[in-house]
C-alpha cells in the first residue's frame, strides 16, 4: 500500500472515531437531557393548571413567592414538602387547602401546639407572621402556597385577610395546635 492511501486510511479511521464520540455525545446528552426537560414541562403544565383552577395571576404568584422564600423556606422549604418530624408540609395539606379562613388564622397569630398534618403528627412552632406581613402580604403568600406545589386552591384577597384579623379581636396568643384551630373552624367570617 503506498503511503498516500496510509494516510487516507489513517484520516478515515480518524474521521470514524470522531464520528463514534459525537454520537455518543448526543446520546449521552439525550440521556441525561431528556428526564429534565420531561419533568421541567411537566411541572409547567402543573402550574399553568393550578393558576387557570384558582384565578391567580402570574404578578399574585411572583409576590407571593417572594414573600415566601423569604419568610417560610427556612421551616416549610423551597417546594413545601416541610422537615419530617419538624415542619409540616404545604403540599396537599387539609389545613391549607380546605378553606380560607383557617390559613389565615395560622398565619396571622401562629401555632404552638400538636397537629397532624397528612397523617403525620407535627409539634413545633410556627412563629406569629401576622406581626410582620401586612395583609396584603399574607394574602400574597398564602395565594402562592395554596396554587402551588400541585395545590389548586383558590386565591385570598387582602379583604379577607383583614375580615380574619378583626375577628381576632385583640387576640395575640398563637393557635394551641391543630384542637384550636378546629375549634376556631365554627366561627365562620368569611360567607
Amino acid at each position: 500500500m503506498s503511503e498516500t492511501g496510509k494516510r487516507d486510511d489513517a484520516r478515515s479511521g480518524e474521521q470514524n472515531t470522531a464520528h463514534v464520540v459525537v454520537i455518543m455525545l448526543i446520546v449521552a446528552f439525550g440521556v441525561l437531557a431528556l428526564p429534565w426537560m420531561v419533568l421541567r414541562k411537566l411541572d409547567a403544565r402543573n402550574q399553568v393548571r393550578s393558576e387557570v383552577a384558582s384565578g391567580v395571576t402570574d404578578a399574585d404568584l411572583a409576590q407571593g413567592g417572594k414573600i415566601y422564600y423569604r419568610s417560610c423556606t427556612s421551616c416549610h422549604q423551597a417546594r413545601g414538602e416541610g422537615k419530617p418530624g419538624r415542619y409540616p408540609p404545604l403540599v396537599g395539606t387539609s389545613w391549607l387547602l380546605e378553606d380560607k379562613e383557617t390559613p389565615i388564622r395560622l398565619t396571622l397569630l401562629g401555632a404552638a401546639g400538636p397537629m397532624e398534618v397528612n397523617g403525620a403528627m407535627y409539634n413545633d412552632v410556627m412563629p406569629n407572621l401576622g406581626v410582620t406581613l401586612s395583609d396584603e402580604e399574607i394574602a400574597l403568600v398564602l395565594t402562592y402556597v395554596r396554587s402551588s406545589w400541585g395545590n389548586s386552591a383558590p386565591a385570598i384577597t387582602r379583604d379577607e385577610v383583614a375580615k380574619v384579623r378583626a375577628s381576632l379581636g385583640d387576640r395575640v396568643e398563637p393557635w394551641a395546635g391543630g384542637a384550636a384551630l378546629v375549634e376556631a373552624r365554627a366561627t365562620r367570617v368569611l360567607r
